[in-house]
């Protein structure tokens, strides 16, 4: 027989009330990341032998990645690897960075980027100079063919 006139499918018992432990995780680090695992545990409201259980599957599947003891989605690049590679191809193709160029390319504020970008600038033996608008730019001076 059908159903019974009147009954809605949300209250069928048969309905899935929340998501699955592994969704829960893939969401979360959607939103941020990347988290050790007693942050993913806590924002997921999951145990961890529930965490390990999924983070096993998810892992072999390559969804989700261990980066140094914190967790990620497979195609997160840390903050400091991003920059670095972004202020390389910009020095490459227009001798001088700009903040809006590195925003542009790595899709965030420069308010979050410009310590990190500092610190790589040094690592790779970029200058700072302050522009006449009082902007911080980088710059490589053998590039440029200054001293």
């Amino acid at each position: 027989m059908s159903k019974t006139p009147g009954r809605k499918s949300e209250s069928s018992p048969f309905r899935k009330r929340q998501l699955s432990s592994d969704a829960k995780i893939i969401t979360i680090l959607m939103e941020k990341q990347p988290l050790t695992k007693r942050e993913l545990c806590e924002e997921t409201k999951i145990s961890k032998s529930a965490f390990y259980r999924n983070f096993r599957l998810l892992e072999e599947q390559h969804i989700i990645k261990d980066v140094d003891g914190l967790y990620s989605l497979w195609n997160f690049k840390s903050l400091e690897k991003g920059v670095g590679d972004a202020l390389i191809k910009i020095i490459r193709e227009k001798k001088i960075v700009f903040p809006n160029s590195l925003v542009n390319e790595i899709g965030k504020p420069y308010s979050e980027l410009e310590a990190t970008a500092i610190k790589m600038a040094k690592k790779l033996g970029l200058t700072m100079q302050t522009t006449t608008s009082g902007e911080t730019v980088f710059l490589d001076k053998k590039m440029l063919g200054l001293r």
